[in-house]
């Protein structure tokens, strides 16, 4: 009797689960389809390309990818703004698990976004798939900091305290810059002034610390993991400790982190903010780091520029939080205080209660 219904339990929770989470997915990809408004990239880059202004550069010299061809496939896009007018340098990595890149939801319309608001911005498009190995994501990164660098003057950007912006995927390769251990300082590259995370798939390979009460997004969880560990580190890395950690930005956070703005989904499947951006919030706030976190209520995975959603308008108040000097203060009062009431230097911030193949580091890449 009592296994009977223990038995009955279990296939109502399973089957409720599942129904929950195929609805959840279902609603995500129908939310992505407006919220990005991919139609923002495409016309931009059809008014850049009118003007003869739309450029794309590879990220290695010629050189460099005969050795290795693999890297020919990391390249920026230039996304130059209106006013003529010398801007903090903005780089944006799309996300897509280390497996693909959602450059066209995810990179382009939010550089065109970043350019009505008065920045040149840059979309890098880093090694993933079967073209990913070992860190390289961080590598090309690097390489793209360097290429702007040097050519600073030409673009009209400046590379003190450059922004970078990630989202899911994208967030993890920022965040993971923006450390020490496996960032910045291990490429020679300048540190990153801000930076700006959506929905950062940042405890790749700890989030099971953190249980989910819904068993199918758990699967999600290892497959989205495992798939990303094969395609950064291949099969025999994958398994590899220092490998796996690496990819755990919260285990690296140390007290000069750069500041930071992120924000996630309250109905976020793929990477549940309670696994994820809450787990990074608590170790910034154990370091005293400079930060501001929302999170929006009812918002799911994907959502880029968030637009028609509660997440919309995150951009904006991103930006007056991290560069309140910047091209917004001529457009946008910046307020005195956040919505919080709290000073704008150290906020946590939660919008929904508001009601709104291998490779080695050792530069053979």
């Amino acid at each position: 009797m009592v296994r009977h219904f223990i038995l009955e339990i279990l296939k109502y929770y399973l089957l409720l689960t599942f129904v929950f989470t195929v609805v959840s997915i279902i609603r995500m990809y129908v939310v992505e389809t407006f919220a990005c408004n991919k139609k923002k990239g495409v016309h931009r880059i059809s008014a850049l390309m009118s003007e003869g202004r739309f450029r794309q550069y590879p990220v290695y010299a010629f050189d460099e990818v005969r050795i290795k061809r693999k890297r020919g496939a990391a390249k920026i896009s230039v996304f130059p703004n209106d006013t003529g007018k010398k801007t903090r340098a903005v780089i944006i990595c799309p996300g897509g698990g280390y497996a693909h890149l959602c450059t066209d939801t995810e990179g382009f319309p939010v550089a065109a976004r970043f350019n009505e608001l008065g920045y040149t911005a840059f979309v890098l498009e880093y090694r993933a798939g079967l073209n990913c190995s070992s860190h390289a994501p961080m590598h090309d990164l690097a390489r793209a900091v360097r290429l702007i660098s040097d050519h600073a003057d030409e673009f009209n950007v400046t590379m003190e305290n450059y922004i970078l912006v990630g989202f899911s995927a994208g967030g993890n390769l920022c965040a993971t810059f923006g450390t020490e251990k496996y960032g910045y300082a291990r490429y020679g590259a300048a540190k990153p002034g801000a930076l700006l995370l959506g929905y950062p798939w940042t405890n790749v390979n700890h989030w099971l610390q953190h249980p989910y009460w819904n068993i199918w997004i758990g699967l999600f969880g290892i497959w989205l993991s495992e798939r990303g560990n094969l395609f950064m580190f291949g099969p025999k890395g994958m398994t590899k400790r220092e490998n796996r950690e690496s990819l755990c930005v919260q285990k690296w956070v140390t007290a000069d982190f750069p500041k930071t703005y992120m924000f996630s989904g309250g109905n976020d499947v793929l990477v549940p903010s309670s696994a994820h951006t809450d787990v990074l919030a608590g170790k910034f706030d154990e370091y005293g780091i400079d930060y501001m976190y929302d999170k929006y209520f009812g918002v799911p995975h994907g959502v880029g520029l968030g637009e028609r959603t509660k997440a919309a308008g995150w951009l904006l108040h991103a930006l007056r939080y991290v560069d309140p000097d910047g091209p917004v203060k001529e457009t946008v009062p910046v307020p005195a205080k956040t919505e919080t009431g709290q000073p704008a230097e150290k906020v946590h911030t939660f919008a929904d209660e508001l009601g709104d193949a291998d490779e080695s580091d050792n530069g053979n890449f």
